[in-house]
């Protein structure tokens, strides 16, 4: 907890929101050496497991931060080899989703397609982070109550559980606080989209299922037992569980889980398991009408919320807080108009409303699973269909699974450049999020390179050597520090100044917005 008169009267930037989200926000704010004050209303970290997946691209940007051993340290282990369907976790298998196709998996599970690691978990790491990197002040237990914004700035509202107030001035602020944004109500920012898709009940269990899961190890069992169906999702095999249910909406619910729980395992599984927590909770697909008001900018589930299908929420508010702050940053700093702050939208906004539709997509799409196996109505029905299914029906519920493989394997849709053209490619390489970067195959030309567009556009512009300059052959290519590519140029050969002016013009031009 910390005190509110342990905070400055003024900063750069309030975040709102001390989830993973928010927290990237304020380690790549460090990083540009922005101050900067991020209140939680929460006394601590996240304690439920919660999201779970991290795909490739947005972990390349955790990696970016400076916390890629402890991510590592932390992934659980579990292969991710299966998506598994059954009647119960220890009663007939439905069928499986082979994820890898054959392939061992990698040396290093930083270097598989996609990473298990739960919140609980993440939100430490980055935490800790966050605390450690200047000029950062990081507070929790402080809620934003009242917003109201000038031409100069942003007045906030700060109160502790006590319900002691003050006011907090900033030029900028980022709304990181969640799917119930209290600060996107402030500011009027209407949600667009469907939803509450449905309820569910939500439980965090204790237990070792490592017996029942060894044989086909994967972060997903979809029960498919009618009298108690649902989801178990794997976040430590050897310790932590959720097993998310419909909500049947009926008096004391959270007591009858147990009970339920103990179904959807099935007589064989004895092992022990402990009740954590259990909540209550509803998938919505929407995406934020407008992700910016004036000074405030919404950002995570703030700006957006899925169903869990995909897993795509957390990886697409790690992406909207890289492809922010950069700007931010560089508006912050008079090296480029308020109109590039605009371009946050229109780059993120697309790639929101499409991993909506992917998510909703995924969560019709299973239906398929069930149609396939066909009509039952208890656990005795269900598990007579399958025995009796012959070889065609067999088959054809395979073939149902097997299309679910892109629900699963799909990074979803990133962040692009508004207007692509084949003269402003979408393509990413590597960056250092404190500036441009020009990579290319020659180290002395690319230094020169760098250094002359530095003077031209009075920003920083680093060298980075290409080790597989894929983009195109022999090209110089311009990224952003989001890794976004800016311009690529194939005239190796070129003068300097040739390839300075037509890199600086598209440079001009992207940072106009």
């Amino acid at each position: 907890m910390t005190s509110l008169d342990s905070l400055p009267a003024e900063t750069g930037v309030l975040v709102i929101g001390g989830g993973p989200n928010g927290f990237v926000a304020s380690i790549l704010l460090s990083m540009r050496g922005i101050d900067h004050v991020l209140v939680e209303r929460r006394p601590g970290t996240q304690k439920a497991p919660a999201a779970h997946v991290i795909r490739h691209r947005p972990l390349e940007v955790l990696s970016q931060l400076g916390v890629r051993e402890e991510i590592r340290a932390a992934i659980a282990p579990l292969s991710l080899e299966n998506i598994n369907w059954c009647t119960t976790l220890g009663g007939p298998e439905v069928g499986r989703l082979d994820l890898r196709g054959g392939r061992p998996p990698a040396d290093d599970p930083l270097d598989e397609a996609w990473i298990n690691l739960s919140q609980s978990r993440l939100e430490p790491i980055l935490a800790n982070r966050a605390q450690e990197l200047p000029p950062a002040t990081i507070a929790f237990g402080i809620e934003a109550s009242e917003i109201d914004q000038d031409d100069a700035g942003v007045t906030t509202t700060l109160c502790d559980t006590n319900g002691n107030e003050r006011t907090l001035r900033s030029r900028w602020v980022i709304a990181a606080d969640g799917a119930g944004s209290r600060t996107r109500k402030r500011i009027g920012i209407e949600m667009e989209g469907q939803g509450p898709l449905a309820n569910f009940m939500m439980v965090h269990f204790r237990a070792d299922l490592t017996p029942w899961i060894d044989s086909r190890p994967g972060p997903l069992f979809w029960i498919m037992n009618p009298e108690s169906g649902g989801t178990i999702i794997v976040h430590d095999p050897k310790q932590s569980y959720v097993f998310m249910t419909p909500a049947f909406g009926i008096e004391n619910e959270a007591d009858t889980m147990e009970a339920r729980l103990r179904q959807a395992l099935g007589p064989e599984v004895d092992a022990p398991i402990e009740i954590v927590s259990t909540d209550a909770w509803m998938p919505f697909n929407q995406v934020a009408s407008r992700y910016r008001e004036r000074r405030v900018f919404l950002a995570g589930d703030a700006a957006h919320r899925f169903p869990p299908t995909g897993g795509l929420g957390l990886n697409t508010g790690v992406l909207d807080v890289h492809n922010l702050v950069w700007k931010l940053a560089m508006v912050d700093a008079d090296q480029a108009p308020d109109a590039l702050l605009d371009t946050y939208e229109a780059e993120c906004r697309p790639a929101a409303k499409r991993n909506a539709d992917t998510s909703f997509q995924n969560m019709l799409g299973l239906a398929s699973v069930n149609q396939a196996v066909g009509p039952f109505d208890s656990y005795a029905s269900l598990c007579a269909r399958l025995k009796n299914h012959d070889a065609a029906e067999k088959a054809a519920l395979q073939a149902a699974i097997d299309s679910q493989f892109d629900h699963f394997a799909s990074d979803g849709s990133y962040p692009e450049v508004a207007g692509a053209s084949d003269e402003h490619p979408t393509l990413r390489g590597s960056a250092d999020y404190a500036r441009f970067s020009l990579i290319g195959p020659d180290e002395t030309k690319g230094r020169e390179l760098a250094s002359a567009l530095a003077r031209a556009t009075k920003i920083e512009v680093g060298y980075e050597a290409s080790v597989a300059n894929n983009h195109a052959r022999q090209a110089w290519i311009l990224t952003r520090p989001d890794g976004v590519v800016v311009a690529q140029r194939e005239t190796p050969d070129g003068s300097v100044e040739a390839i300075t002016g037509a890199l600086s013009e598209m440079l001009a031009s992207e940072l106009r917005g």
